[in-house]
């Protein structure tokens, strides 16, 4: 069943006409795409200016008009298509999933059954088909929306929805929110200025599409979504050594506290958007960092030696600013126990960067739980340790990826 969005017969309408002129502030010099024909060659001649996919004057010549702006969801596959457009950025990324441009194609005019409107007869007797208003091109476009939430369903999962709408002449009309996977296909009738553009919203902030030619424009808040190689994943493990705590008896040694400590940088992620900051300045972009801590105290003398507190910090350096995530117990669990904790590092850094340097450190104690004139510590029970540090690149251009040092052994 079609969705029609028309005024023509009183039915529901999309107010998409130009009022006025509308500069979309978010349009940029990214590169457009060109219309194909059947044949793939371009629509446009050489050196010549594209006609945006409208129809010659003598196609539509007579035709009846479809009101500005006027849309249909859910509209049909069954339709002649005289021109198909693809884009090369047709990708929208949200915090809640990504939208795709699947397909953006430009027709002549389309059959009253196809927009479900009542048929009109031509001079020559025969149902006349209907073309865009005055100033307008058609455009069908297929959509869909994968969403992030598990199994595409994102009722509990704690993200924002997306709101996708059409925006034409000074108005803006609603299509739909979205809070799990999705797909449609809309026929609109757009100026053929550019001037009209569907809004991806999320959590406050707008990106936008060129309906006349399917390309995302430049976002620099959102930037950090669509850079190459963003996400990296060294799952690093940083060698830590620490010298055993002796244990005394009666002055005498007697036995030793050993401690192990794992450190490890998971993922390093940047991205535009996380829910504990909202969206980046800017310009500017959120380094996430997953990182994992795991230490285990070993001691003979059970009830006597006991462990005390304990602190473990991830660092991540940026441009010569450091950005520090630290985790405190006030008493640590003794062998066979260990003790874990897994964090996640958020740094504010710009859209552009391309290497995070990542180090460990920390410290913990041991203390004497018993008679403190039989057993003793060799010393202070206290230990601090520290890691190399590990470079992470994000490429700009196609080269690949580094992590310097070797993970020493990391899975």
């Amino acid at each position: 069943m079609h969705s029609t969005t028309t005024a023509r017969f009183g039915r529901r309408s999309f107010g998409l006409a130009a009022v006025g002129a509308f500069a979309l502030a978010a349009c940029g010099s990214e590169e457009t795409a060109e219309f194909e024909d059947a044949g793939g060659s371009s629509a446009s001649d050489e050196g010549g200016a594209s006609d945006g996919g409208g129809a010659a004057p003598d196609a539509t010549a007579g035709l009846p008009q479809l009101d500005a702006g006027f849309t249909v969801e859910d509209f049909t596959k069954d339709v002649t298509v005289s021109d198909t457009l693809q884009p090369e950025k047709n990708t929208v990324i949200t915090p809640t999933g990504t939208l795709t441009i699947e397909g953006l194609q430009a027709l002549t005019s389309v059959s009253a059954e196809a927009v479900e409107l009542d048929p009109e007869t031509g001079e020559d007797g025969e149902e006349a088909e209907f073309a865009a208003a005055e100033g307008e091109v058609l455009r069908a476009i297929d959509l869909s929306f994968a969403h992030d939430g598990e199994d595409g369903w994102g009722a509990d999962d704690g993200l924002p929805p997306t709101d996708i709408s059409l925006r034409a002449g000074g108005s803006q009309s609603h299509l739909a929110e979205i809070t799990s996977d999705y797909s449609n296909r809309i026929l609109v009738s757009v100026p053929e200025d550019g001037s009209s553009a569907l809004v991806v919203s999320s959590e406050g902030h707008d990106q936008v599409v060129d309906l006349l030619t399917g390309e995302r424009q430049a976002d620099d808040v959102a930037a950090a979504y669509y850079r190459e190689d963003r996400v990296q994943e060294p799952h690093h493990t940083f060698p830590v050594s620490i010298e055993p705590i002796p244990v005394l008896y009666s002055g005498d040694a007697d036995s030793e506290v050993d401690a192990t400590v794992s450190f490890q940088a998971t993922a390093l992620t940047l991205t535009a958007w996380t829910e504990g900051k909202g969206w980046a300045e800017p310009g500017g972009a959120w380094l996430e960092m997953d990182w994992k801590c795991e230490t285990t105290i070993e001691a003979s003398l059970s009830g006597i030696v006991k462990a005390g507190s304990f602190t473990a910090t991830a660092s991540v350096a940026v441009d010569e600013e450091t950005t520090t995530d630290e985790v405190h117990d006030d008493k640590l669990l003794l062998s066979p126990s260990s003790n874990t904790e897994e964090r996640t590092l958020v740094a504010a850094v710009s859209a552009d960067t391309t290497a995070a340097t990542v180090s460990m450190s920390g410290t913990f104690t041991v203390e004497i739980d018993g008679p403190q004139d039989t057993y003793t510590l060799d010393g202070s029970g206290e230990r601090e340790f520290s890691t190399e540090e590990l470079t992470v690149e994000f490429p700009l251009d196609d080269a690949a990826p580094a992590a310097q040092p070797s993970d020493g052994g990391g899975s």
